[in-house]
């Protein structure tokens, strides 16, 4: 969750205390007693403080609420492929952290942080109510237009995005500069109302979405309208406070700066011939900004040139709300006492970032420098990367054996084809296609064979059933049927129909169901009920038919059949019981015995999801960890090395690197390499050991600095990177302390 940690250092307030040599003071450093003192009120934040933290909440149910469940919507409501849900949710993302910028420069040069907040959740409740109304019919009954979700998900990118940089930096402004701890404070208490918001989206919106039945099918309006709600309250909650808040009016933004000297000075280079070449290509900037500012900007770029790379963690890193969900898609998930939903997987993620930073911080760091071992901010972002291409490796690994439980589809040239023995007896069949005996309610597997006309015939172990005449199977290219075998008037007949072999997506089950019970042969449409303790589904059946496969939920079903007595009333028959597993295609058909009585016979055309989604969690546990050392060091680094006027700006740069990250998985996705997905994952973990390559040799290269502060007390070595004694020496204007180069030490790490 990049936002999460994007969002501390945009408020600069003065420390009341140097930190004690040899502690580093970290951004990330959380402490859930303060989160307690906040809830009880015991804490001195200001009353504003409250309203920004409600509206923070609500802000991040609402946005992971409708993102948990957005790929699924675009796969089973839209009909859009894998590769084109994949690409089009990313593009989502980046747009999310694309806006941000246009959000700050809004906020510091035009209306303010307040104005800017309220102004853009209007249009970000309006995104939320677009993709509301884009879940009702006739959008869900099987003719959905795009247009709406575009419009929907594109307000709700500006307005996520636009609100972004803005929010944090508000409640920071709420706090005087005597209130140094209090802001800290404030942070912590921010971070975990993010990740409050998204844990209990993430788990309860696909719930939401699965649980709850409107239209027939799952109600994708509920799980997208919950977040309308909860979004409208976040409007409500901020409006609320503004008789309370602090108002910092707008002084002009740093971006907007940055990029104008920049252009500046690359026009001045290129137009200018006649002049003395400079020392720094932003010294041709010097007509129109102070020494100061350049000197500023270019320590900026001393920090940004690091961040080349990074966009690829987050290529990986985003991909959980994605590939991971369509993976999940694919495996198991009932524990027995619940059955886990394939959205449901992300939560793992806010809730190990609950978990694990505590662990970092009081036992993993500290464990670290015991035993020597680098902890410089690159070498563990350095790290974290490596753990994010062992996710992909394990990712990749689950896929190969989730690829491997399925059946192989008919290339060109090719069909498949099974057959299905409903009569009461034994038969046998001759044929190329197969040759042997098929018991009663017993079949044969599917049969992968070239495409063409094949001859049948089949006789019966019953006496009194005489052989079928020899017919022909004809079988095109990369059909799939099932030739099935029933009695009817003393005869074998036979009925060819189409099958499936693909396994069954969004966590369901496909069920056919036929009539072949001679009995029930003159009812024209047959009532079978298929019933669960949560779900009921009715089908019409044709006599010696069968009907189209239909979607269930993974559960355990009874099957009954109505007919209507003498007397005109409904009697219904129970045939049995047959549990649907995950993934799974049935057929259920209605037959007869030996005794002519109604029996059920369940054929299996493709065996359930066997892979667990527990396997998902090693790499989520992995992936998480490789967020903290990333995205937290990332920005503790950053900040630390920033010159503090262009804070602003490095929040921007991290937010963009996340955006950037999420156009290079639109590119693969969009591009399709491989049609195998393990293939997809094993190129991103390789990507991935490629860059890590490249960004160790840069770190090697980095030299670490002490930017400016320009103001009278000195600035303070945050993260202790540079020793005391090498700080002390600087003249007072000195911009950049350079490490003495030891040929024996890497310099970066």
């Amino acid at each position: 969750m990049a936002e999460n940690i994007a969002s501390y250092g945009s408020t600069d307030k003065p420390e009341d205390t140097d930190p004690a040599e040899g502690e580093v003071p970290k951004i990330s450093d959380k402490s859930w007693g303060r989160v307690k003192k906040f809830i009880s009120g015991q804490s001195d934040f200001p009353r504003s403080v409250f309203f920004i933290i409600g509206t923070e909440f609500c802000e991040r149910f609402s946005y992971y609420g409708m993102r948990a469940v957005l790929v699924l919507y675009l796969t089973n409501i839209l009909r859009l492929s894998d590769s084109r849900a994949t690409a089009l949710y990313h593009i989502f993302i980046m747009l999310c952290y694309f806006t941000p910028m246009f959000g700050a420069m809004i906020a510091d040069g035009l209306l303010g942080k307040y104005r800017t907040i309220l102004y853009i959740s209007l249009i970000y409740m309006t995104g939320n109510i677009v993709m509301c109304l884009t879940a009702l019919p006739p959008q869900t009954t099987g003719h959905p237009e795009l247009v709406g979700p575009l419009v929907g998900l594109i307000l709700i990118g500006f307005g996520t995005g636009g609100i972004k940089p803005c929010v944090s930096a508000f409640g920071g402004d709420q706090f005087a500069a005597d209130q140094t701890r209090s802001l800290q404070q404030f942070f912590s208490v921010f971070y975990f109302a993010i990740n409050a918001g998204s844990v209990l989206s993430t788990f309860f919106t696909p719930v939401f979405r699965h649980d709850v039945q409107c239209f027939g099918q799952d109600c994708y309006a509920l799980a997208f309208g919950v977040p309308a709600v909860l979004m409208f309250i976040a409007v409500c909650v901020f409006f609320a406070g503004r008789t309370v808040y602090k108002m910092v009016p707008p002084e002009g933004n740093v971006v907007w700066v940055v990029i104008k000297t920049s252009v500046h000075a690359l026009y001045k280079k290129v137009t200018t011939k006649s002049a003395e070449p400079r020392e720094h290509w932003l010294d041709w900037a010097d007509d129109k900004c102070d020494a100061r500012v350049l000197q500023d900007i270019k320590n900026l770029y001393h920090v940004l040139k690091m961040y080349i790379l990074l966009p690829f963690f987050w290529a990986l890193f985003d991909q959980q709300g994605s590939r991971w969900t369509l993976q999940a898609e694919h495996m198991d998930g009932n524990l027995g006492f619940y059955t886990i939903k394939p959205d449901q997987m992300q939560v793992l993620n806010p809730v190990l970032i609950i978990i694990m930073i505590p662990l970092f911080e009081a036992v993993i760091y500290p464990l670290l420098q015991k035993m020597k071992i680098p902890t410089r901010p690159l070498a563990r972002m350095c790290t974290g990367m490596l753990f994010g291409g062992l996710a992909f490796i394990l990712a990749g690994l689950i896929q190969l054996r989730i690829e491997g439980s399925e059946v192989l589809l008919p290339g060109d040239e090719q069909a498949s084809v099974k057959f299905i023995n409903t009569s009461p007896c034994q038969v046998m069949v001759e044929s190329s296609l197969f040759n042997g005996p098929i018991n009663p309610r017993n079949d044969t597997m599917h049969l992968t064979k070239s495409k063409g006309k094949y001859d049948v015939e089949i006789s019966a172990a019953c006496q009194g059933i005489p052989p079928t005449p020899m017919f022909q199977v004809d079988l095109e290219s990369k059909e799939i049927a099932s030739v099935i075998i029933y009695e009817q008037d003393s005869h074998l007949q036979t009925i060819k129909v189409s099958g499936e072999l693909k396994k069954a997506d969004k966590g369901r089950a496909l069920v056919s169901i036929g009539n072949f019970a001679e009995s029930l042969g003159d009812i024209e449409t047959l009532n079978v009920t298929l019933e669960s303790s949560t779900r009921i589904f009715h089908q019409l059946v044709s006599p010696f038919n069968v009907t189209k496969f239909i979607e269930v939920e993974p559960h355990r079903y009874t099957v009954h059949y109505q007919l209507l007595n003498s007397s005109g009333d409904v009697v219904e028959y129970e045939l049995g019981n047959f549990t649907a597993g995950t993934g799974a295609i049935y057929r259920v058909l209605l037959q007869e015995d030996l005794d002519q009585a109604v029996v059920m016979g369940v054929y299996v055309d493709v065996e359930p999801n066997s892979v667990s989604m527990l396997w998902q969690i090693p790499q989520y546990v992995i992936i998480t960890a490789g967020e903290i050392m990333f995205s937290i060091t990332g920005l503790e680094f950053s900040y630390s090395q920033a010159p503090t006027s262009m804070k602003s700006c490095v929040q921007a740069a991290w937010l963009m690197t996340v955006a950037v990250g999420n156009l290079i998985i639109v590119i693969i996705a969009e591009a399709e390499f491989f049609s195998s997905q393990a293939a997809e994952f094993f190129l991103f973990a390789g990507l991935m050991g490629v860059v890590i390559l490249l960004f160790g040799i840069m770190v090697y290269f980095y030299t670490y600095i002490t930017p400016t502060s320009h103001i009278e007390s000195p600035m303070n070595d945050v993260t202790h990177l540079i020793a005391k004694s090498e700080e002390e020496s600087l003249p007072p204007d000195s911009p950049i302390e350079e490490i003495p180069y030891d040929p024996d030490k890497n310099q970066g790490l």
